[in-house]
């Protein structure tokens, strides 16, 4: 039986476990045959009320028999349990649906085990450990499992029908959203990279004027290129910056970068051995790296920042594997998820003589303990404004992520709470066919909940696919761009609508439906009653003449 989440899979098992306990209470106290005697008391009070006369000795009989036989198939079906309807005798499953971090995740089951923290916290609703009644606390009657059995092949039918319910762009940002920078070295080259590289590139850049820009320059940040645009000067990969002559490729690091050997033609200001000049003076020595330029400190495929930006982890690299497919080509998409680390990384401007415990002057090294206070203090800010962008991003996603986990949550302890009162219900009800209908009703109209779901993630791809076309957007846009921000309101509005109002509207039509079943039942009921009563008038009334 395919179920709707992992922690159905347990409240199943709990919900009937109560039920059977509840069950076991009413048939050892004798209660269990209260409905039936009411039956009889109230066929033999009909009866005095309308006069024996009218009725007749058979007619009693009758109506007697004829309600104690309902009673008893109700009885029977809906509260008696049987071994061969036992939820032992069949296998609880739970497809999980495809994540970012697993597109592909494997179907787990009670008996297989379902891999989550609630294998061992809820073991007892399963090997039965948490009761001592007796029997097994697993039967279910008959009517709830062909029931249950209906329910969830409905939904799992739905389900199988919807291709292509995941979309990929929720994905990218479920894993945007959970990406963070914890290496401390990597942080610390963003923080170097963005003070001696970009902010010099940004300001040369605002001081000179725009006609002094090739015209391959000028073609990216005119207001007709889409995929780059004015707001391409706002970012450390900058493709200005990068092509452009007099900017990445024309600047080199203030302080030598791990990782770039020393290369003589390059790093001019450093002494070269094989010039034949003396040392500029006794004891001097190079350091261990070179300055490399700017764009090759960017743009290596080995050990550039980019490179190491959207690689350095299990979580990025899972990242550029899907957004690779929303991007129109491979640089395109390295662009796009560095922009989003340096979102990430928050760095903040230092002046680069201040700014690492090693200063640089004059092509020799001096120890510089200031640099760590500095290290520290910029540490901290850093801190800081991760906090704030933490709380923000928690506020946008808090409304959505959290909810639908939560309803889900929500669904199996209902399912779980309904299971455990079927029994009640049904004995308080005398036993009557009408329980069967409502009772059944109810679990539909509640087990459907998880097919609207899946209905609602698939309305939801299409949607976010129509407001996001391929290659017209930025990760930054969908993650924290605050002039797309309200795009992603409109579609978190519309997604949590549908969570909350599909199961609304769903339920509202099926208790309106419930109500009018019940208003026919009734009439064919009266009905029913009034014309037996009339051949059982009749009959008497021959019998007597």
């Amino acid at each position: 039986m395919q179920l709707d989440s992992y922690l159905e899979i347990f409240t199943t098992m709990y919900g009937w476990a109560f039920a059977n306990i509840i069950g076991e209470a009413l048939t050892g106290t004798g209660l269990v045959v209260l409905p039936f005697m009411v039956m009889a008391f109230n066929a033999w009070r009909q009866a005095k009320e309308q006069g024996a006369e009218q009725i007749g000795v058979f007619g009693l009989v009758d109506s007697i028999g004829t309600q104690l036989i309902v009673g008893l198939f109700v009885f029977m079906t809906c509260f008696a349990t049987s071994p061969l309807t036992s939820l032992h005798s069949i296998n609880l499953r739970y497809q999980p649906p495809p994540t970012a971090l697993e597109p592909n995740p494997p179907e787990v089951s009670r008996d297989s085990g379902t891999g989550s923290t609630y294998d061992a916290a809820l073991v007892d609703a399963i090997d039965g450990s948490m009761s001592n009644v007796s029997g097994s606390l697993a039967h279910v009657p008959a009517w709830w499992m062909t029931v249950l059995a209906i329910s969830s092949g409905m939904n799992h039918s739905i389900k199988a029908g919807l291709n292509a319910s995941q979309s990929e762009l929720r994905a990218v940002e479920e894993l945007a959203r959970i990406a963070t920078i914890e290496d401390p070295r990597l942080l610390h080259n963003i923080q170097r990279f963005y003070s001696e590289c970009f902010v010099p590139a940004q300001s040369r850049f605002i001081q000179m004027d725009p006609a002094d820009l090739t015209a391959a320059g000028r073609a990216i940040i005119a207001t007709t290129n889409t995929e780059y645009g004015p707001d391409d000067t706002g970012w450390m990969g900058s493709q200005l910056f990068r092509t452009e002559p007099g900017f990445y490729s024309d600047m080199r690091s203030v302080n030598p970068v791990t990782g770039f050997a020393v290369d003589f033609g390059r790093d001019v200001d450093y002494y070269n051995p094989s010039s034949g000049e003396p040392l500029p003076f006794e004891g001097f020595a190079n350091p261990d790296w070179g300055r490399p330029t700017c764009r090759e400190w960017w743009e290596d495929t080995r050990i550039g920042l980019r490179e190491a930006m959207i690689t350095h982890s299990s979580d990025w690299q899972a990242l550029w594997g899907r957004a690779r497919t929303l991007f129109s080509s491979e640089d395109r998409t390295k662009d796009e998820l560095a922009r989003l680390a340096q979102v990430k990384a928050n760095p903040m401007f230092v002046d680069p003589t201040q700014a690492l415990g090693d200063r640089w002057y004059q092509n020799a090294r001096i120890s510089d303990p200031a640099g760590i206070a500095d290290g520290v203090a910029r540490t901290a800010g850093g801190v800081l404004s991760n906090v704030g962008l933490g709380i923000v991003s928690l506020l946008s996603y808090i409304t959505s992520g959290p909810l639908k986990n939560g309803l889900l949550m929500m669904q199996a302890l209902i399912l779980m709470g309904m299971y455990m009162f079927l029994p009640l219900v049904t004995f308080f009800s005398g036993y009557n066919l009408k329980v069967m209908l409502y009772g059944a009703i109810g679990v539909f109209t509640v087990k459907f909940w998880g097919a609207l779901w899946a209905i609602t993630v698939w309305v939801d791809a299409h949607l976010i696919r129509a407001m996001y076309p391929v290659g017209s957007f930025t990760l930054t846009d969908i993650f924290g761009s605050a002039m797309q921000g309200h795009k992603r309101m409109l579609l978190n509005l519309l997604m949590l609508g549908m969570f909350i109002g599909l199961p609304l509207l769903w339920t509202g039509m099926m208790a309106w439906i419930g109500i009018n079943i019940n208003a026919s039942l009734t009439d064919i009921v009266k009905g029913a009653d009034g014309t037996a009563r009339n051949i059982t008038s009749s009959s008497a009334g021959r019998g007597r003449r």
